[in-house]
């Protein structure tokens, strides 16, 4: 069974986060989403459908207006806008394998970048659009005890499917990269240090650095996104008592991390991506139904920005 963390199902289950599509999902984005001038700007996000399908929606956060993006009939996940916010990266069983694609958000032209070795999928841009990010199994990266499928480990390639390269020397399973915007490191999470962690490296695989230590207790950090200055990332970390995920953020230059989310009649909050203008960060509520909220990073001034039918993960804001 597929959900939203589809990337990591042997991390969910360590992680115990909540699985991220119902098991009746309805039809998403019909009749819009309230409209948040104040707030603005477009969101790419992943939504379930009838069959368990994921298709990446469009939310206009001005004007509420939500339009699909791709075909209900596979799998398409993981979202990741080109700098200059005209394509999309995405995972996508579209020609029955998982493949990191590339699509023209105007056209909707369709190019493929990987070649169906493995299970491929979360891509980041680097910010000169040159080179993509993904996570990938295709070398069979071994990691007991996950399972067979999801080892994975992190590669670039060009936009073009070109240039494909390893770019960790390490076997530890690591994925969910995020390109820096100054273009010299590359976070991630990995179980390198026995826990799910977040790590920077250089661009070439030098440089490794540890961000964050949960070594010998409970708790996860995972999914981290850079601040468009390139100053703070913000990251789920998962909290074993009582039992659910918190979006923090933390500078690069101070030890302890930021608190943003501390509801505690959310499942699970998680997913989180900055707005352009870092005044904002979006991020995904697991309760009844999974929606987008966004919420200033000091934690005020929360705002829920869909609540039509459908789960609705993964959520990243346009350039």
């Amino acid at each position: 069974m597929r959900h939203a963390a589809h990337a990591l199902l042997a991390i969910l289950a360590t992680l115990q986060i909540p699985a991220c599509a119902s098991s009746n999902p309805t039809a998403c984005g019909v009749g819009g989403e309230a409209p948040h001038p104040d707030i603005g700007g477009q969101i790419v996000f992943v939504c379930y459908a009838p069959g368990n399908h994921g298709s990446l929606y469009l939310l206009d956060v001005s004007t509420g207006e939500v339009r699909r993006l791709t075909p209900d009939s596979a799998w398409n996940l993981d979202p990741a806008w080109s700098p200059d916010g005209r394509r999309i990266a995405y995972q996508s069983t579209r020609d029955g394998r998982d493949n990191v694609y590339v699509m023209d958000v105007e056209s909707r032209d369709v190019r493929r970048l990987t070649d169906g070795r493995g299970f491929s999928g979360y891509p980041s841009w680097s910010p000169d659009g040159r080179w993509i990010a993904f996570d990938s199994s295709r070398d069979g990266i071994a990691a007991p005890p996950n399972p067979p499928g999801y080892y994975r480990t992190i590669y670039v390639i060009r936009p073009d499917g070109t240039g494909l390269r390893r770019l960790l020397t390490f076997n530890d399973v690591s994925s969910g990269p995020a390109w820096s915007p100054r273009g010299d490191q590359i976070a991630f999470q990995s179980v390198r240090a026995g826990r799910f962690d977040l790590y920077v490296v250089g661009e070439d695989g030098s440089r490794l650095e540890q961000l964050t230590h949960h070594e010998g207790t409970l708790g996860s950090a995972t999914w981290p996104r850079w601040s468009p200055d390139g100053a703070r990332i913000v990251f789920t970390e998962t909290i074993p008592s009582p039992g659910r995920g918190e979006v923090f953020w933390m500078a690069l230059d101070a030890a302890s991390p930021v608190q943003v989310t501390d509801d505690p009649r959310a499942q699970w909050d998680g997913w989180p991506d900055w707005s352009p203008d870092m005044r904002w960060i979006v991020f995904t509520r697991a309760g009844d139904s999974h929606q987008l909220f966004a919420i200033h990073p000091d934690g005020t001034g929360l705002v829920q920005l869909t609540n039509d039918a459908g789960d609705k993960d993964l959520p990243r804001w346009r350039p």
